[in-house]
C-alpha cells in the first residue's frame, strides 16, 4: 500500500545524531501508512551507515537516498520527488521528534494542507543556550516581523499538490527558505497552521564558529523575503526592525571572556552582519 505520509530527512554529516531521530521515529504509532526518506548528501562520515544500522527496527519504512550534491533545500526537494506520498513531512538529522509527533503530524495534514509545530529547546541544549533566543517558538506559531506566519523548516508538513504549486524550497538560499517558502504559501491564501501535538526536539550549535556561520546565512537571507513581500506590491518590515536585536549584541559584548559569551556574541554579532550584506546584496534596508 502506498503511503500516506512520508517523513523527509535531510542529512549531512549526522553519523552522530541521525540515530536518535531515526529511533524516535521508529517508536511512533499511527493509523496511516507512513514511510522515512532520508537524503543523505555529500557527507564524508558514516551518516549512510549509521541510516542503515536502523533497517533492523523500521524495515522497509526507510528508505536510503544518496545524492553527491550539498544543500538542506535540495535534499528536501529530492526527498519529495523520491516518494509519491500525497502529504509530506520534514524534519531533521540533528534533532529529535517527540512522543506522538508522528500522528500529531499525520491526523493535522488530513485537514490542514500546511502544517508546523512547537520546538521544544531544553532535552537537547544546555540551559545556557536553550534560553539564550527566548521561548516563543515552544508555544506559538513563528511570524516574519508580525507580517505573516510561517513554518519551522525543521518541524512542517505539507500537501504535495501544494508543493508542486509553490516548485518546492528555493534551492539558492542557505537559511531562511522555510520563511520564504511560507511567504508564497500565505500568498496564496494557505497560512500555516500550528499543531500544537507536533513537538521536535530542537538542537541549538554550541561552539562559536558554527553560530558565526549559521547566523551570518541566516541574517544574509532575511532581507530577501523583505525584497520579495515589495515585488508583489505587500508591506516590508521597517527597516531598523532588528533595532532590539542590535541592542542585544551590545549587551552582550561584556559577556565575551567566558566561553558561552563568546558563543551567544558570534551567534548575535553573525546575525546583523548577514542583514547589512544581505541588505546590500538584495536591494532592500532590514537592519
Amino acid at each position: 500500500m502506498a503511503a500516506e505520509l512520508s517523513v523527509v530527512i535531510p542529512a549531512h554529516n549526522a553519523e552522530a545524531t541521525i540515530g536518535a531521530q531515526l529511533s524516535a521515529l521508529a517508536g511512533q504509532q499511527w493509523d496511516g501508512e507512513w514511510e522515512i526518506v532520508v537524503i543523505e548528501n555529500g557527507s564524508s562520515d558514516r551518516t549512510a551507515d549509521e541510516v542503515q544500522a536502523n533497517r533492523s527496527v523500521l524495515g522497509n519504512r526507510l528508505r536510503l537516498v544518496q545524492s553527491d550534491r550539498a544543500g538542506a533545500s535540495f535534499a528536501r526537494n529530492l526527498g519529495v520527488a523520491e516518494t509519491g506520498a500525497d502529504h509530506i513531512a520534514f524534519v531533521d538529522a540533528d534533532d529529535v521528534v517527540a512522543a506522538g509527533w508522528l500522528p500529531a503530524m499525520g491526523d493535522c495534514l488530513r485537514s490542514h494542507e500546511f502544517v508546523t509545530g512547537p520546538l521544544e529547546l531544553d532535552r537537547l541544549n544546555p540551559e545556557w543556550v536553550a534560553r539564550s533566543r527566548g521561548r516563543a517558538m515552544e508555544s506559538q506559531r513563528p511570524t516574519f516581523y508580525g507580517i505573516f506566519p510561517y513554518a519551522h523548516g525543521c518541524n512542517f508538513g505539507v500537501h504535495r499538490g501544494h508543493w508542486e504549486q509553490m516548485g518546492g524550497l528555493d534551492e539558492r538560499m542557505t537559511a531562511t527558505e522555510d520563511i520564504e517558502f511560507s511567504l508564497r504559501m500565505w500568498l496564496a491564501g494557505i497560512p500555516a497552521f500550528f499543531e500544537p501535538a507536533a513537538i521536535v526536539h530542537y538542537r541549538y550549535r554550541t561552539d562559536p564558529g558554527s553560530l558565526w556561520r549559521q547566523g551570518l546565512q541566516y541574517g544574509r537571507w532575511r532581507p530577501l523575503v523583505a525584497r520579495r513581500l515589495v515585488d508583489v506590491g505587500r508591506e516590508p518590515p521597517s527597516r531598523v526592525a532588528g533595532w532590539k536585536s542590535w541592542a542585544h549584541l551590545f549587551r552582550q559584548l561584556p559577556q565575551a571572556g567566558s566561553a558561552e559569551g563568546r558563543a551567544l556574541l558570534a551567534w548575535s554579532a553573525g546575525n546583523r552582519i548577514g542583514h547589512l550584506i544581505g541588505s546590500v546584496e538584495h536591494r532592500i534596508v532590514l537592519l
